[in-house]
């Protein structure tokens, strides 16, 4: 049967789509349900450079302010994150990883990993890697 190809846009959303549903489902199966897609991607960048401001992670993570504000705020309700007045200026918060989450980090890594090798399989990890390089190429010359 031949059908006809789809836009690039539309399937790079399918995939993204998927993909997040995909490691929401694997999180909430091992008992992580409190952890989000979103809210994974907040913690990896704490775990690389914890303690930073709200400006900074959303720059980091590619989010608009009042989405990362949102983020942040059900991370506090789920003790993922703690945020603490700055030093230097009152106006602005640090937001850093809490105990609980990084008692959970590894564990979530490997859920992480698990979900981009089922994702993934059929390709051999120097595809992978490339895969991810043309991505971010990708990303590069639009951002």
């Amino acid at each position: 049967m031949n059908t006809p190809s789809k836009s690039f846009v539309y399937t790079l959303t399918r995939v993204s789509s998927r993909y997040k549903t995909e490691l929401a489902q694997n999180l909430a199966s091992k008992g992580y349900a409190d952890v989000t897609p979103d809210y994974w991607i907040v913690l990896e960048w704490l775990w690389e450079e914890d303690n930073i401001t709200l400006g900074q992670l959303a720059k980091r993570t590619n989010k608009d302010n009042a989405s990362i504000t949102r983020i942040i705020g059900g991370m506090e309700r789920n003790d993922l994150v703690v945020r603490t007045p700055s030093a230097s200026d009152k106006r602005s918060f640090q937001i850093s990883m809490s105990k609980y989450a990084r008692s959970i980090v590894e564990n979530l890594k490997r859920i992480e990993e698990e979900t981009l090798e089922r994702a993934t399989e059929g390709l051999n990890p120097i595809e992978v890697k490339e895969l991810v390089r043309m991505l971010e190429h990708l990303f590069n010359n639009i951002d």
